[in-house]
């Protein structure tokens, strides 16, 4: 009977890291109040970025090549866009061999948040003033991957180089990060609401306006909008050649792919001819153009009511 909804805020406990998010609202989900929207997205109201002074831990697997194996130290330093490491350093011994020829090594790392992590400090440090035979003068690094264990980014080095051994951390190699993989917990994070502005083009052959019920569904790199209907207070929409303006509020989308335009057949004249739909992000004001061309429409073409638009080229 009273189908309309004031949301106040939506509470998402995550039981792994014992946090709750809190998603505020604040406004209505009703066909009859306020802007007569039924669907929403919230960006996360105590959404907080990493204090640069948090700890947190990676994950560093040090692939060793075939070019030379090594019984000595190894050391590297983390550079983030944030923050830079501390050295962490690996003390080999005779109980605990790391670094043989072939082999991969795995060990965690406690500490500052760097963000996105863009280069690394590479060492090859001699453990005491002994003899080392010439076999072990140098290191060969294949490639170093470093995990963000809290969200699960990671950041591949394709190294492939030979480290020589010194008595001195004044030497060392560089590497820049090679390939970046973010998890989709890190995207989310990071995703802010966004308002888009979607334009319809009804086309100019007799009787290509409808009385139906319209609706979109808007797919970006990021996710989905959902079913939205295309609808406005006090306004006959769709007429033929007409140009139709809606707002839709959600997550940011990032690049988009596709745009699903549907209805449900419902009034007395429902067939729909589309001239195109174009969506722009109002945060950034780029524009993507989805062209159409066709009918949706149970008695024409081929008597679908909905269609798969994607950008023009």
């Amino acid at each position: 009977i009273f189908p309309g909804w004031h949301l106040s805020y939506v509470d998402v406990k995550d039981n792994s890291r014992d946090e709750t998010f809190r998603f505020q609202c604040d406004c209505w989900l009703s066909k009859n109040e306020g802007d007569r929207q039924t669907v929403r997205d919230f960006a996360c109201a105590n959404n907080e970025i990493h204090d640069e002074l948090e700890e947190t831990t990676y994950e560093i697997v040090i692939e060793t090549g075939n070019g030379g194996e090594t019984r000595e130290n190894v050391w590297l330093i983390l550079e983030g866009r944030k923050n830079r490491s501390k050295e962490f350093l690996v003390e080999n011994s005779s109980r605990q061999r790391a670094f043989r020829k072939g082999t991969t090594d795995t060990f965690e790392f406690d500490s500052v948040y760097l963000g996105d992590i863009a280069s690394l400090c590479v060492g090859h440090l001699a453990r005491e003033d002994r003899f080392i035979p010439k076999r072990e003068l140098v290191w060969h690094v294949k490639t170093i991957t470093i995990t963000e264990m809290e969200y699960g980014n990671v950041y591949f080095f394709n190294c492939d180089c030979l480290i020589p051994l010194k008595r001195k951390r004044k030497y060392f190699k560089v590497f820049e990060v090679t390939k970046t993989t973010e998890s989709f917990a890190s995207k989310v994070q990071s995703l802010v609401l966004v308002k888009y502005e979607v334009i319809v083009t009804t086309g100019y052959e007799p009787g290509a306006g409808t009385d139906a019920n319209a609706f979109v569904t808007i797919f970006g790199a990021n996710g989905d909008t959902g079913k939205r209907e295309l609808q406005q207070k006090m306004r006959n929409l769709f007429e033929r050649g007409s140009t139709d303006r809606f707002f839709l509020e959600t997550l940011e989308l990032g690049e988009l792919r596709k745009v699903r335009l549907e209805h449900d057949s419902s009034g007395y004249c429902s067939g729909w001819l589309v001239e195109k739909v174009e969506v722009t992000n109002t945060s950034t004001g780029v524009a993507t153009i989805f062209p159409c061309g066709r009918w949706l429409d149970k008695k024409r073409g081929d008597g679908l009511t909905w269609r798969d638009l994607f950008p023009s080229v």
